[in-house]
């Protein structure tokens, strides 16, 4: 920007990835810019009264100031930040973060202050060649059958047991349930006719056990105390007094793992054969997936074992917002959010902020490789995005421009990234995972 040279450029070190920039730009430059923008608004603009380009500059100003004072202030900022930031030599990984920006005024110095984040300095770890090994993609005879009786178990019918015994491990209970607190109830921790089946574990190991030992029609009381940092914040820290009364025990009626029962699970499966050999082809597809998934955890935790460098909060702050918007999705396909589940966001983010760190300390290390590497999105897929983004927002009826920039600071780098992992497991050294000898 012309002036620049007058221009007071001042950076204060806050850590090794963050800087505090402060920008003061001479008070004749801003004076010309206000100049400049309305002598441009006066050749145009349209006020009653006035003919088109007589229209008094105060008069313009009691119109348009707010509008010509934010197009200026926008152009100072984005003029003079890049240049800041060559006289400053800083690479940012974000965009800077203002903190403040001084009122914009004739005949007065503009000043403004931002954040920066920079790149973290570290030397790239060794990324080729690395050994990783393979967990095993075969399956048994013995798991097959494991899938069959959860299927058998799945499409069992229930009856009441009639012998007057107490609840054992493995029965299907029906309870009515409640929870207090100090003695008030518990928003969310009640339910009647639930079914529960004891020594499972999908429910609380302590609660289950509670109910051993119980008969049909009896009620009990107990108290559960749950640790400091459990998720649920309602039960956090607290201890919890429930009520439970048994109204059923029953037990499930197996059908013979037959050709019977194999019809009766689904088309196309006439024999009992054919479907041992869908439940095989599935776990096979599986276990191969998990064994893919489990080789690029070890490379990235190997590329993380080589090097230690600070990420930016920001974007460690960026992924768990991400992160905990991915479990509220997927709570809501089930018509539940994080407050009826009892699940506090602040806790969410605690126990995920190691991961959050690990992942974007991960895509860090891989943007590096990827320019060592020259792994780049050509512009024909970009085109092809933007297409898309400006198709969607038609259909969904959303800012065509945000959309677009959505899908380029988003979808973009993880198909840089994606495939630059795929360079390196091609060029990664997998063996099989050991296995002890059986004599």
């Amino acid at each position: 920007m012309e002036g620049k040279k007058l221009m007071k450029v001042t950076v204060e070190d806050i850590g090794p990835i963050q800087k505090h920039l402060s920008v003061e730009i001479p008070a004749d430059v801003v004076s010309r810019e206000l100049d400049l923008a309305y002598r441009d608004l006066k050749r145009n603009a349209k006020i009653k009264g006035f003919r088109k380009g007589k229209v008094p500059r105060p008069i313009l100003e009691r119109h348009y100031s707010q509008k010509v004072e934010d197009e200026i202030l926008k152009k100072l900022i984005k003029e003079s930040l890049t240049d800041a930031l060559k006289e400053a030599n800083l690479v940012l990984i974000l965009d800077p973060k203002l903190d403040s920006v001084s009122p914009l005024k004739a005949d007065t110095a503009f000043s403004y202050s931002a954040l920066l984040d920079l790149w973290p300095e570290f030397e790239v770890p060794k990324y080729k060649g690395i050994e990783l090994e393979k967990p095993s993609v075969e399956v048994s005879e013995a798991e097959v059958q494991e899938q069959l009786e959860a299927l058998q178990r799945h499409f069992a019918t229930l009856e009441s047991i009639e012998e007057d015994r107490p609840v054992r491990k493995g029965d299907l209970v029906v309870i009515d349930y409640s929870g207090e607190i100090d003695g008030k109830p518990v928003d969310g921790i009640s339910e009647e006719n639930y079914y529960l089946e004891v020594g499972s574990g999908y429910s609380s190991r302590r609660f289950e056990e509670q109910l051993l030992g119980m008969a049909k029609g009896s009620e009990k009381a107990f108290d559960i105390s749950y640790d400091e940092d459990a998720i649920n914040s309602k039960l956090a820290g607290k201890t919890v007094r429930y009520k439970v009364l048994l109204k059923d025990i029953k037990r499930r009626i197996l059908s013979n793992l037959d050709d019977d029962f194999a019809k009766k699970v689904g088309v196309g499966f006439d024999t009992i054969e054919k479907l041992k050999d869908r439940l095989y082809k599935q776990l096979k597809k599986d276990k191969e997936k998990a064994a893919e998934s489990s080789l690029r955890q070890q490379f990235l935790e190997r590329l993380r074992e080589q090097v230690d460098f600070p990420v930016p909060e920001r974007m460690v702050e960026a992924k768990l917002t991400e992160m905990i918007d991915n479990i509220t999705g997927h709570l809501q396909e089930r018509g539940v959010d994080l407050e009826r589940a009892g699940v506090s966001e602040d806790r969410l983010r605690m126990k995920m902020r190691e991961d959050a760190v690990n992942q974007v300390k991960t895509e860090i290390i891989l943007d590096k490789i990827a320019e060592l590497e020259n792994i780049t999105v050509d512009h024909k897929e970009i085109s092809r995005y933007s297409e898309y983004a400006k198709n969607e927002s038609q259909r969904l009826g959303v800012d065509k421009d945000q959309l677009q920039t959505a899908v380029i600071q988003n979808v973009l780098p993880k198909l840089r990234a994606k495939r630059t992992m795929d360079l390196l497991m091609k060029q990664a050294v997998i063996k099989p995972a050991h296995q002890e000898e059986v004599d």
